[in-house]
């Protein structure tokens, strides 16, 4: 008899399991947002009308609107808010400024100062800092009046007391600091214990376990998270690791020291799609937004165009589609850089 009960336990658990399982696939479908008319709306993953363009469009720094945590920040009448994903609104817009929810609670500014909001729209933590930034892995930086930063938890208490110069976010258990005695960057655990000891005129955040450091002669290189010298320093510019390769600048030419041209390196440091682009970005569903001549295309990872650099701007690609600028018209496009969605304004 016992044992009848515990399988039907079982059972019922692992039922209610792929029940919840699929209600989180269902609730994680990506939404596209797109612009018809200045106005914003959401496509579901097959790019069919899920939520009517009614949000005011605004090309700042959190374009594309994205859901994160079943919200998503928008703006009407000049003011921020988050709408769920039926498009109701869920937290009235009042914000100077809203970013998406991470660890459950947003960022937003408020009076000209950030704090934290939760999904109900109330302050955890008050607005009191001069900026910070969205928590990750438990914590959040913040900048305190004096103009130092430090770290808080969910609870806005300081884990890591408001000391350092600078400091960008945690990543792969740590975070670039830097510190107030000759001005250099090193790396805090979450405890606030300097693990890399600041020796580095400029530093990166860790991503794929690896971090983009100024090593020798002010070039950038690569550290991994014991501090070791992953890949030697050799680069004008450096960026995050991202499904295997980096984008990387190297000198244009030898009267052009100073001006770098972009292309991919792999993880052990090696070329795999040679420096020849005005910008290059992090790789994204396996392509890669580039700059030539002042426009914007994509590339696979071998470095050829998927689509050709004829847009005004771009962003990285997103559950398999790629958001475009065409003047003043946005639209999506695939890996075949063919038009999906027409281009509308």
């Amino acid at each position: 008899m016992r044992l009848l009960t515990v399988l039907l336990l079982s059972i019922t658990l692992f039922f209610v399991s792929c029940s919840s399982l699929l209600k989180e696939d269902k609730e994680a479908a990506p939404l596209h947002p797109y612009v018809e008319n200045n106005k914003v709306g959401f496509l579901d993953e097959k790019l069919n009308p899920k939520i009517a363009p009614k949000f005011a469009f605004q090309e700042s720094k959190n374009w594309p609107y994205r859901f994160s945590e079943g919200l998503a920040a928008i703006s009407m009448n000049g003011e921020a808010g988050y709408i769920s994903r039926d498009g109701n609104i869920a937290i009235e817009p009042g914000f100077e400024e809203a970013n998406a929810f991470s660890n459950g609670l947003a960022l937003v500014r408020s009076g000209g100062k950030y704090g934290f909001i939760n999904k109900r729209g109330r302050f955890e933590i008050q607005a009191q800092f001069e900026e910070a930034g969205s928590f990750q892995s438990g914590l959040a930086r913040v900048k305190v009046s004096n103009g130092r930063w430090g770290f808080i938890n969910g609870e806005g208490e300081y884990v890591i007391e408001p000391k350092f110069l600078n400091a960008l976010d945690f990543s792969n258990g740590m975070a670039a600091v830097q510190t107030s005695e000759h001005r250099e960057w090193g790396y805090v655990d979450s405890l606030g214990t300097m693990t890399i000891e600041a020796q580095y005129p400029r530093a990166k955040s860790f991503s794929e376990g690896l971090a983009a450091v100024q090593l020798e002669f002010q070039q950038w290189g690569y550290i991994d998270t014991m501090g070791r010298v992953f890949i030697e320093s050799r680069f004008l510019e450096a960026g995050p690791f991202s499904e295997g390769k980096a984008a990387v600048g190297m000198p244009k030419n030898e009267n052009n020291l100073d001006q770098a041209q972009y292309g991919y390196i792999n993880r052990r440091g090696r070329f795999i799609v040679e420096p020849q682009f005005k910008n290059a970005y992090r790789f994204s569903n396996d392509v890669a937004r580039v700059m030539v001549g002042g426009k914007f295309g994509y590339i696979d990872e071998n470095g050829r165009f998927i689509a050709d650099p004829i847009y005004d701007k771009a962003w990285d690609f997103h559950a398999g589609y790629g958001l475009v600028k065409l003047g003043s018209k946005y639209a999506y496009i695939d890996k075949q850089g063919i038009f999906v969605l027409e281009p509308l304004s």
